[in-house]
């Protein structure tokens, strides 16, 4: 999942910039429903410092007759901050539905999508809120959701996917990964080493090929500064 307390925010409005397409061959079904629990890091020349810790819970919900993947992600950590995320997509293909955030950093966050449009608004203190009211023609991608599109993907050795995905707090991007490797990680055994752009901002995830849980990433976050979030188990 992208961090978003690192990155910068930026005023929403207009269209997005490209129309979100389908990813041929998605299939969520792949996805583990469970709870996930990470460790965060601060990697600073090389040395570690343990700034935290992630709780991740994927599970399914169905409003309105559709079946929607529903994912909890709740941040302790002193270098981003406290805050919980709830994002909502469709199970079929992971449009997004609804991005509920609140953070010590980033404010409240809350975006839903309403028959081809994105409606929401964003609160920062200090700030006036900001509403959002764009259009998405072809639904969208929520940028917190990406790594999740990746891992549901037909991932073999070359693959690559580029998706527009929506922030309200950062706008609308092209986002894109690379299946740059396989890699045996110990303790979880055969990996995909996929190398993604958010934007401008690069990272690195781990993802298991027999569960597709991503029990490693490496944000890039700048010059001689990273964050690693390792699964526990």
């Amino acid at each position: 999942m992208l961090i978003r307390s690192l990155l910068a925010v930026a005023l929403v409005s207009g269209t997005i910039q490209a129309q979100a397409k389908p990813v041929a061959g998605l299939n969520p079904t792949l996805l583990r429903l469970t709870t996930d629990s990470l460790e965060v890091y601060l990697v600073r020349q090389g040395e570690r410092y343990r700034s935290g810790t992630i709780v991740d819970a994927l599970d399914t919900v169905r409003v309105n007759d559709e079946l929607r993947l529903q994912r909890v992600y709740r941040r302790t950590d002193v270098a981003l901050g406290n805050g919980v995320d709830t994002l909502v997509d469709a199970f079929a293909d992971l449009t997004l539905r609804r991005i509920d955030s609140r953070s010590d950093e980033g404010g409240v966050e809350h975006e839903e999508w309403r028959g081809g449009r994105i409606v929401g608004v964003v609160e920062q203190s200090g700030k006036p809120a900001r509403q959002i009211d764009m259009a998405a023609p072809g639904g969208a991608f929520s940028s917190a959701s990406f790594d999740l599109v990746v891992r549901a993907a037909p991932l073999v050795d070359g693959y690559a996917v580029t998706v527009s995905a929506f922030s309200g707090r950062q706008g609308a991007k092209t986002v894109s990964a690379r299946v740059a490797a396989s890699e045996t990680l110990f303790p979880f055994g055969a990996t995909w080493r996929v190398e993604a752009d958010f934007g401008g901002r690069a990272a690195t995830f781990w993802i298991t090929k027999d569960s597709r849980r991503l029990v490693r990433q490496l944000v890039h976050v700048a010059p001689g500064l990273e964050i690693l979030i390792l699964a526990t188990r």
